[in-house]
């Protein structure tokens, strides 16, 4: 049995889970819209809904549990507590953008499974992490440890859960740190190194990758971790024939403080207190087309987002893909380092 074989949209009926119930012989499905888990439905929900005399071919909405119990890939002590409290057959693994990547059952198996996109990774590392001070004084920003791991492996070994083995690293402030590190741990991927002579920014080393890559590939700085699905967010670039897809992610701002509102001649209009402002961010991951390489002028200082309002400009198609604040995680400041540490529940 596979992952994609327990879900099923809100477009189906009651007939439909019934079906898909009995042909797997199991006890839970689980709805889906865009790999985010909506809700569950169990035969259970099915027997109560036939024994009211329920229509089968109402949406499948009308019976199913949209508050399921779900766990954290990252929390797998927690599983077995989880049966013992509540008795459970299936809890639905999420990850922290809310789409389902596995299930565990109660006697432990396991059925965990990504798309596998296979496409060639960029990771930007060539930044001083000034941020980090003290800590980057001493250890290059792409080694910090998160847990038993620096933040570099973090990345890279989520991208080999989509089938990705070959990675780039662009490297500069202590490049030979970094690729010492790299030289000397057994790794299941291909890195290679490519040293920027002077900083080009966040995209102009891009240039010396030249005769390197020639397919989409993923462009990420080294300080952040996105927990979404990259194969959702790949047949999404393809399927709107982006040239670009930028990564971004919510964010909320809350200000503590009542906010007034007034006219031209400041009469007094209203106050909204500590209002929430919501914004999109720039989480610094692309799906880029090969063009922005074999393009790219040598030797030139230049940002990514300069070279994404360019391409615009030029008529090319980007598009975005949002994901939820929970699954974005920097670590270019102190507190947000934390953050991620304990989501990852690597302290």
């Amino acid at each position: 049995m596979q992952l994609q074989d327990l879900l099923i949209t809100e477009q189906a009926t009651v007939k439909d889970a019934i079906q898909q119930l009995e042909r797997l012989r199991c006890k839970v499905i689980y709805v889906v819209k865009d790999r985010k888990l909506l809700a569950s439905v169990s035969d259970g929900d099915v027997r109560r809904y036939t024994l009211q005399a329920g229509n089968i071919n109402d949406s499948v909405s009308q019976i199913a549990n949209y508050t399921p119990c779900t766990c954290s890939e990252y929390e797998e002590e927690a599983w077995q507590t989880i049966f013992q409290n509540t008795g459970m057959y299936s809890i639905p693994i999420v990850n922290l953008n809310g789409e389902i990547i596995g299930v565990v059952y109660q006697n432990g198996t396991v059925i965990k499974e990504h798309e596998k996109i296979g496409l060639p990774v960029v990771i930007m590392a060539g930044g001083k992490g000034t941020r980090l001070h003290p800590y980057t004084k001493i250890l290059p920003k792409a080694l910090i440890p998160i847990g038993e791991l620096p933040i570099s492996e973090h990345i890279i070994q989520r991208f080999l859960e989509y089938g990705c083995s070959q990675y780039y690293m662009i490297v500069n402030h202590k490049g030979a740190m970094i690729q010492s590190y790299f030289n000397n741990i057994d790794k299941a991927y291909d890195i290679r190194f490519i040293e920027e002579a002077e900083p080009l920014g966040t995209g102009g080393g891009l240039s010396l990758l030249k005769g390197s890559i020639e397919q989409d590939f993923i462009l990420t700085n080294c300080d952040i971790l996105i927990d979404a699905d990259y194969g959702e967010i790949y047949r999404i670039h393809k399927k709107k024939h982006n040239f670009i897809t930028m990564v971004l992610s919510e964010y909320e701002v809350e200000i503590p403080y009542g906010v007034v509102q007034v006219d031209q001649d400041n009469n007094y209009g209203g106050v909204t207190e500590k209002p929430v402002l919501h914004y999109l961010i720039n989480t610094g991951v692309y799906l880029v087309n090969e063009r922005v390489i074999t393009e790219m002028p040598r030797d030139t200082v230049m940002d990514f987002p300069d070279i994404v309002e360019n391409y615009r400009k030029s008529g090319e198609k980007v598009g975005c893909y949002v994901v939820k604040q929970s699954a974005y995680m920097d670590m270019g400041q102190f507190e947000e380092l934390e953050k991620m540490k304990e989501k990852l529940h690597a302290q």
